[in-house]
């Protein structure tokens, strides 16, 4: 649906202002400007009066971005996938291991966070016993935290 879109003269194409395709992809303003100086989208055209003006690619493209970022990709890691791609250098294959990666990615730092989580609850559990650990003697002592 173009609630705020425009045809351009002699374009033939929607066509929206920042402020207006920015609310239509739950981005702000200089999220759109950033995006432009790191080259995820296409500098805007611009209207007979100057303003900047997007396309529904655009907003396409912006929803494609939200989403990789949602998954865990880098801003840096998209601009990749899609310079490539407009290059047609990707393969679903070559997507497929990407993928891969960042889940292995992902599952080694959920593994890291599992193992602090088990020291804390440990480190919990010496410090609300009254035979504590010679350790945790020390670690008090520092702290000036006798007990």
């Amino acid at each position: 649906m173009r609630m705020y879109g425009y045809t351009l003269e002699g374009w033939g194409m929607s066509a929206y202002l920042r402020g207006q395709i920015a609310k239509m992809a739950n981005v702000n303003t200089e999220t759109l400007r950033y995006y432009e100086e790191l080259g995820l989208i296409a500098p805007p055209q611009r209207s007979k009066s100057g303003y900047r003006v997007y396309s529904d690619d655009v907003l396409t493209r912006l929803a494609f971005i939200q989403n990789a970022k949602s998954c865990g990709f880098t801003l840096k890691e998209i601009k990749k996938a899609l310079i490539k791609s407009s290059n047609g250098q990707i393969t679903i294959g070559d997507f497929i291991t990407v993928i891969e990666q960042k889940t292995d990615k992902i599952r080694a730092e959920i593994a890291k966070k599992e193992k602090t989580l088990t020291m804390l609850d440990n480190l919990k559990k010496e410090l609300q016993t009254t035979d504590k650990h010679p350790e945790v003697q020390t670690t008090l002592r520092v702290l000036n935290m006798e007990s």
